[in-house]
């Protein structure tokens, strides 16, 4: 939340560490340290080892496929070399695995799920007050404390104001990161938990407000659909929807090259609700993915590479002739069918696995938590197809929603069994304990 974007530092032969992942490799350093009971109790699974393991060996396999350089005119870009595949195991891992690893140690059981809950609105409500003061001063915080701008300022004007970058990527960032607060809110709401004393209805009201003032239509618009489902429906609809999210993610890519998704139609139905300039924003993106798939399907099953490799440049200026907006296009690209299946399988298996385990859990609050828990990661994922993943939170919250749902039916099954296991001994001991002419006269 706090640490300056666009600043890295690289050991030789290691990848550039940004605070990203600086800050995943230091937590992993305090798990060990302080809570190693939590992680050696963690259980994945095996669908969960399996899509970990495509998705580092197809990555690692990428790279040893590019051993080619890559030219368009006065563009060149150089071959994979071997320790390429180190380096991308190594970002991986840190972006990716111990994320969701560290996620599902930490939250596994139904007091971390509250935590969990209330440390994300109570995140949310802080960065809030960042977030008026660049609504209102336009966005500075970046250069006041670390002395340069982290992105586009033109790109945070909003018609009379300015979009909130705070200390993140961009304004995309934060208004994702604000309509998780908003959708942690409902579900803190529903079982009635204050966070910082707050009634939580305020709590709710506020952050939707703040994220209405973010000026980004997507983050409103998931929380305009997700907020009702949270407070109206039950668990077990909530989980149908997140599985629905999560299953419209994996088979994009291809619906997308086969031309099964609706351009024609969304297109209409955007400019009648929204007008001329989101048509435009939006068939931008479409005419970029058309381009990039044409490109990646020159090399479908383990992609091109990085550096730049999988995307197409003009010949004469040398510029980028499509832009890589979508997560899942940047994924397509470089790391191919393989590549992307590895990544969003690892990332999306859990809402499937708890939505398995919903029928196990008894307590109604739980059942809430968890599923409110299920649409923070799946409109979260949604919003990979038209945007960028600027974090790892994600794929934390993706662990903390496995560990959490695990835990809670393993405590339930101890539990169980811990009573069984006392009714049969309660017996023998009084039996036990009664004296011998006593047993005999009764």
């Amino acid at each position: 939340m706090f640490l300056p974007e666009l600043v890295s530092f690289r050991l030789p032969a290691l990848p550039r560490f940004g605070k990203d992942q600086i800050a995943i490799f230091w937590l992993f350093i305090g798990v060990v340290l302080f809570h190693r009971d939590r992680l050696r109790s963690v259980r994945l699974g095996k669908w969960i080892k399996l899509a970990a393991l495509l998705l580092l060996a197809s990555h690692s396999i990428t790279m040893f496929l590019n051993s080619d350089p890559v030219s368009y005119g006065a563009v060149y870009i150089p071959a994979h070399a071997p320790r390429d595949a180190v380096n991308v195991l190594i970002k991986n891992t840190l972006n990716y695995v111990l994320p969701l690893v560290l996620g599902a140690a930490m939250f596994n059981s139904s007091h971390d799920l509250r935590v969990l809950f209330r440390v994300l609105v109570g995140a949310a409500l802080v960065y809030s007050i960042f977030q008026l003061i660049e609504l209102r001063m336009s966005p500075q915080f970046h250069r006041w404390v670390y002395g340069f701008f982290q992105h586009s300022f033109a790109q945070t004007k909003r018609g009379d104001g300015f979009r909130p970058t705070v200390f993140m990527q961009n304004g995309l960032a934060v208004a994702m990161f604000t309509a998780a607060g908003v959708l942690a809110a409902a579900g803190l709401y529903k079982i009635k938990i204050k966070v910082f004393r707050i009634p939580p209805a305020f709590t709710l009201g506020y952050l939707w407000l703040i994220l209405l003032l973010s000026k980004s239509l997507a983050a409103l618009f998931y929380s305009l659909m997700a907020v009702p489902l949270i407070v109206f429906t039950r668990p077990k609809t909530q989980f149908r929807i997140a599985v629905l999210l999560a299953v419209v993610v994996l088979v994009y890519p291809d619906a997308r090259a086969a031309g099964l998704v609706p351009v024609e139609d969304i297109r209409q139905w955007v400019e009648a609700e929204y007008g001329e300039q989101k048509v435009s924003s939006l068939m931008t993106r479409f005419i970029n993915e058309d381009t990039l798939l044409e490109r990646s399907s020159e090399r479908p099953f383990f992609g091109w590479g990085t550096y730049g490799r999988a995307s197409v440049y003009s010949p004469r200026s040398g510029k980028e002739i499509a832009i890589r907006d979508g997560d899942w296009i940047i994924t397509w690209g470089e790391f191919g069918r393989f590549g992307f299946f590895g990544k969003y399988l690892f990332l999306l298996l859990p809402i499937f696995l708890s939505a398995r385990q919903l029928r196990r859990i008894r307590r109604p609050s739980d059942r809430r938590l968890l599923a409110a828990l299920s649409l923070i990661i799946g409109f979260s994922v949604f919003d990979f197809l038209p945007n960028g993943n600027f974090h790892y939170l994600v794929f934390a919250l993706s662990g903390a929603l496995m560990g959490c749902s695990n835990g809670i039916v393993r405590h339930r099954a101890l539990r169980a069994r811990r009573k069984r296991w006392e009714s049969r001994k309660v017996p023998q001991s009084i039996e036990e304990a009664t004296p011998v002419g006593v047993a005999a006269t009764t």
